[in-house]
């Protein structure tokens, strides 16, 4: 008996200091008002958050955007530079030697194709290739004997593309059905 008038004791302390516990432990009741200016506060610190991180992302893309662009432009400025001083020679010049400037422009040619590929930009040249209207843009179709019907027969314009993505289509020509 006793030792349950014992526990009961204890129970009851238990329950007091729970009680007591239970009443420091609770945080004070915040009125609705309060609430709706906290989350008000909330509200308007995430969207200026948001609009920060939106101005960031968009300067940092302009950035990166002018960072490519000077690479690219610092690597043309030498075959602009060989045009300037072909066009120069030509001006100094009484008699003029097509076959030397002729050899010229290839060689120009050639630097601003291999330019391009070091940034990453393909020609598209289909010639005998099946017509794809996502790389090629068909100006007129003929017949032909020597391709079949829906192949490239002649590129009027090469067309372009970086990493897979389409910078200028190709103008050709393709075979018709006879």
């Amino acid at each position: 008996m006793e030792e349950e008038k014992e526990e009961q004791e204890n129970k009851v302390d238990e329950n007091l200091v729970e009680e007591e516990n239970e009443t420091n432990n609770q945080p004070k009741e915040i009125s609705l008002e309060d609430k709706v200016k906290e989350l008000e506060d909330r509200l308007l610190r995430s969207a200026a958050e948001v609009e920060n991180i939106r101005k960031r992302s968009e300067k940092e893309r302009s950035e990166a955007y002018k960072i490519g662009i000077s690479l690219f432009v610092k690597d043309f400025v030498p075959v602009l530079d060989n045009i300037e001083r072909a066009l120069a020679s030509l001006k100094d010049s009484d008699e003029i030697n097509y076959e030397s400037f002729v050899e010229g422009i290839s060689a120009t040619e050639k630097d601003i194709i291999s330019l391009l590929e070091k940034h990453g930009i393909q020609q598209i040249n289909p010639i005998n290739e099946k017509f794809d209207p996502l790389f090629h843009e068909a100006l007129f179709e003929a017949e032909s004997d020597d391709h079949e019907p829906g192949f490239v027969t002649q590129v009027i314009e090469v067309g372009y593309v970086i990493d897979k993505r389409l910078i200028r289509a190709a103008k050709v020509g393709v075979a018709s059905k006879k």
